[in-house]
């Protein structure tokens, strides 16, 4: 009883002065006239509160900064590997910077587009080797592709090319006369149909040379092609027999 009667004889005045005086807050007139303390106080701590405390700001969410992708390349020997059409070849190369799991593909240009013919993943050092299987006959040009990702680049480069090679029968002659076509190939063959210059890739005994069509023939049932001298003495192959050919 004896708080609220001293409560009561501060009045409204003395209650501005001493929330202000304790709350740190400037002094506020207000119009208080005629109200009870009880009124007065509510008054002048909701004031308070309203001076105090500032509205919550909501949270910016700070961006995340992404690492720059880093630039990557192939480190591969290009080459030039001729095979039977449908046997499986290797080709092994290296993608930088060297990471483990990468995947890279093996893509060959046939009929005029790019499909590809294999694919494989890196080892740690970055090393890769991708089987994959020779496509038909005629020359195959290879190319390696990388999509990107895990911190690096895309990138591709050139493989070199395949010969898909496919069997015929070849026998030889000595070359020694004029030719149908009217020049020597140092490494010649004659054939029945192909025009002259055409060039004929024949591998025999884990060899292969590149020839050059010079002259007609062999008119002999079942023989596709004639070597000359010279193509049959780098393949080893005298008299008659099954090489594998493809016409570039």
């Amino acid at each position: 009883m004896r708080a609220r009667g001293t409560v009561r004889a501060l009045g409204a005045a003395p209650i501005v002065a001493v929330c202000a005086a304790v709350c740190g807050v400037p002094t506020v007139a207000l119009a208080l006239t005629g109200t009870s303390s009880k009124t007065a106080a509510k008054t002048v701590v909701a004031h308070t509160a309203a001076v105090t405390m500032p509205a919550r700001q909501p949270a910016r969410r700070q961006p995340v900064a992404r690492p720059t992708p880093v630039p990557s390349r192939f480190a591969v020997a290009r080459q030039a590997m001729a095979a039977e059409a449908g046997h499986f070849m290797t080709l092994q190369g290296r993608l930088l910077p060297a990471a483990r799991g990468r995947v890279v593909s093996l893509n060959g240009r046939t009929g005029g587009r790019w499909t590809r013919l294999a694919r494989g993943r890196t080892r740690p050092t970055g090393h890769f080797a991708i089987r994959y299987s020779v496509p038909g006959a005629g020359r195959t040009a290879l190319r390696l592709s990388y999509a990107g990702g895990r911190g690096a680049r895309a990138t591709a480069a050139s493989a070199g090319s395949v010969v898909g090679l496919e069997p015929t029968v070849a026998s030889w002659y000595y070359d020694a006369g004029n030719t149908a076509c009217g020049f020597h190939a140092y490494y010649g063959v004659a054939n029945k149909s192909l025009p002259c210059g055409t060039h004929v890739t024949f591998e025999y005994g884990g060899r292969s040379v590149v020839a050059t069509v010079d002259d007609r023939g062999p008119y002999v049932y079942g023989r596709s092609f004639d070597f000359n001298q010279n193509v049959s003495r780098y393949l080893g192959m005298y008299g008659v027999a099954t090489v594998l050919s493809s016409v570039q």
